[in-house]
């Protein structure tokens, strides 16, 4: 674990640094496909730490570390041994060595952003012609289920997961890896209502996930039964009746929007797991699908 620039102890109370996170790792069963799922995990094992909160991902993540954790002597290099640690207990099948490297400098944080965002557009155009028409089988992912339990995110070729970071093929991937963890392959069984998307096996598999609290599910719509949202959604969309259109805010605005609430506002109320007819979170790349908000 190697840790560059300055660390906690060069904060006050409500301070905040720039992060930069990269972990390399190696394995004879290592495949570039099992990158994201690997990546993803790391909002998982973040939050499994007691005093350490990690919302969001790719390159829009937050970190808070509680008062408590930083008075007890918590450090930035805590961080790299939790992740270190995990990734080996967790993939010992596919890792065979795990190194992380975390950065505070703004300048070294921007250019590893830059480089990051270049891998992410790469991933991104994997997609590219795939159609949820012509796949019998989505997956689900309940990664976030310790934030929001009745969430349950079905994620689809042309509707990625609301946080940006998991497509369909990155939750087979996950499902290759882990065959009993979070993305499990659902068949999508006989279409109930197409324009908005809506299959009977998926209804069924989503109620049972969600705890019995979300008896149907809606691939496409923000109307009728829209997808829950835990919230690391990239994005959210909210209905302005005044003007018959949407507006779309992405988590990185701080102002007031059209619809009279910010993003933080906005998050509380459309996060949690809960059905919110004219409000749904996503992801920036499910933007330009021709199932957005059919």
């Amino acid at each position: 674990v190697e840790v560059q620039g300055s660390d906690v102890d060069s904060l006050e109370v409500g301070g905040k640094l720039p992060l930069g996170i990269i972990v390399e790792v190696a394995g004879r069963k290592m495949q570039p496909d099992f990158e994201p799922v690997l990546e993803r995990h790391i909002h998982m094992f973040m939050n499994e730490a007691q005093g350490l909160w990690h919302m969001g991902q790719r390159d829009i993540n937050w970190i808070r570390i509680s008062r408590g954790a930083a008075k007890a002597g918590f450090k930035l290099e805590h961080i790299g041994k939790l992740l270190h640690a995990k990734f080996h207990d967790d993939y010992s099948s596919i890792l065979d060595k795990v190194q992380v490297k975390i950065f505070t400098d703004q300048k070294q944080v921007e250019e590893l952003r830059k480089q990051a965002q270049v891998v992410f557009a790469e991933r991104d155009a994997r997609l590219a012609g795939m159609q949820d028409e012509d796949i019998e089988t989505f997956y689900s992912c309940t990664l976030c289920q310790s934030f929001a339990p009745n969430h349950i995110c079905v994620v689809s070729p042309e509707r990625p997961g609301l946080c940006g970071a998991y497509s369909w093929l990155d939750c087979r991937a996950a499902f290759e890896i882990t065959p009993s963890g979070p993305n499990q392959p659902i068949s999508k069984g006989n279409c109930v209502e197409p324009t908005i998307g809506q299959w009977d096996k998926i209804n069924a598999f989503v109620l049972k996930t969600s705890g019995g609290n979300v008896e149907r599910m809606s691939q496409y719509s923000m109307i009728t039964d829209p997808m829950t949202s835990c919230g690391c959604f990239e994005c959210i969309a909210a209905v302005l009746p005044s003007t018959g259109g949407i507006m779309i805010v992405n988590r990185e605005f701080p102002e007031m929007t059209p619809c009279g609430m910010k993003f933080s506002t906005l998050a509380g109320t459309v996060g949690g797991g809960q059905q919110t007819p004219g409000f749904i979170g996503h992801s920036k790349h499910y933007i330009n699908s021709r199932k957005f908000i059919a």
